[in-house]
C-alpha cells in the first residue's frame, strides 16, 4: 500500500495523530486482583496511573533522519516500542509504512543459550526476512561485528561490548524501510561507534528513513537533520535538529 496520495503528497514513513499511553500501576500486584478486574470489579482499587505519552502528534516522512530527544522518563521508549509494534496505544493512532527494524536494546531477543549465528538467524526471521537474505547475509554480519571467531559460541558468553556490535552489525546488514535505533552505541568503542554513525549516515543516504536516540548531542546532529523533543509525554518541540537542541540544552542546563 502506498503512502503517496492521489495528489502526489510527500510518503510518509511514520504517522501518530492523537497518540496516548496509559498504564496502571500495580494492576497486575496480585492474582485476586488482576481477576477482579478481569470480572470488571477491581475499578476502585486499580491504584496510580501512569501517562507516558500525551496526545502526541508526529509526521516522520520517507527517507528523513529524525532523532527523539528527551530527559529519562519523558516517554522516548515507550514511543519506540509503539512504532516497533511491541506495545499498542491506550489512545490514538499510529500508522507506519514499511518494514521496521528495531533496535531497541542491547541483545534484545537473544537467546542467551544460542550461538550468534543461531540468534542472527532467529532475530532477522522474526521480522519476516526470507533464509535465502538471512542466509546470503550471515557473513556481513560477522565481519562487522568483528566475531569471526565467535559465532559459534552461545550468547551468554559474550561481553556487553560483543552483544552490542552483533545487535548492531544484524540491524544494518539486513533490508529494512525504517531503522530504530535507541541508545544502541553506549556500550561500545569510540572506534566501533564511528563504524557505527557512518552505517547509520549510509542507511539515510540510500532513503531509509532512520529515527534516532541518543544522550549524545554531537551523535544526533551528525546522524539527523530534525529532531522531536519529549517533555513529560507530550512533544515540545519538532524542529531543525540544532535548534532543537540548543533549546533542549538551555532547559536543561547542558
Amino acid at each position: 500500500m502506498s503512502s503517496q496520495d492521489e495528489n502526489g503528497a510527500r510518503p510518509y514513513a511514520v504517522s501518530a495523530v492523537g497518540l496516548s499511553k496509559h498504564y496502571r500501576l500495580g494492576e497486575l500486584y496480585s492474582l485476586p486482583r488482576t481477576v477482579r478486574r478481569l470480572l470488571g470489579r477491581g475499578n476502585a482499587d486499580a491504584g496510580p496511573g501512569l501517562e507516558a505519552l500525551r496526545d502526541v502528534d508526529f509526521t516522520v516522512w520517507r527517507g528523513e533522519a529524525v532523532a527523539i530527544v528527551g530527559t529519562n522518563g519523558s516517554g522516548k521508549s515507550t514511543l519506540l516500542q509503539l512504532l516497533a509494534g511491541t506495545t499498542l496505544p491506550t489512545h490514538g493512532i499510529m500508522r507506519v509504512q514499511g518494514r521496521v527494524l528495531p533496535l531497541l536494546s542491547i541483545g534484545l531477543g537473544f537467546h542467551p543459550e544460542l550461538t550468534g549465528r543461531e540468534n542472527v538467524s532467529l532475530f532477522a526471521s522474526s521480522l519476516g526476512i526470507p533464509r535465502r537474505t538471512i542466509e546470503s547475509r550471515m557473513e556481513h554480519v560477522t565481519a562487522f561485528a568483528e566475531l569471526e571467531r565467535h559465532m559459534d559460541t552461545p550468547v551468554k558468553r559474550f561481553s556487553s561490548g560483543m552483544l552490542s556490535r552483533l545487535s548492531f552489525a544484524i540491524a544494518v546488514q539486513f533490508p529494512a524501510d525504517i531503522y530504530v535505533f535507541d541508545e544502541v552505541l553506549a556500550v561500545v568503542d569510540g572506534e566501533f561507534q564511528t563504524r557505527c554513525i557512518e552505517e547509520i549516515k549510509s542507511l539515510h543516504a540510500q532513503g531509509r528513513t532512520v529515527v534516532f536516540v541518543s544522550h549524545q548531542p554531537h551523535q544526533v546532529a551528525e546522524v539527523c537533520q530534525r529532531a522531536i523533543w519529549l517533555e513529560r509525554g507530550a512533544v515540545k518541540n519538532d524542529g531543525p535538529v540544532g535548534e532543537v537542541l540548543k533549546a533542549y540544552a538551555q532547559a536543561h542546563g547542558s
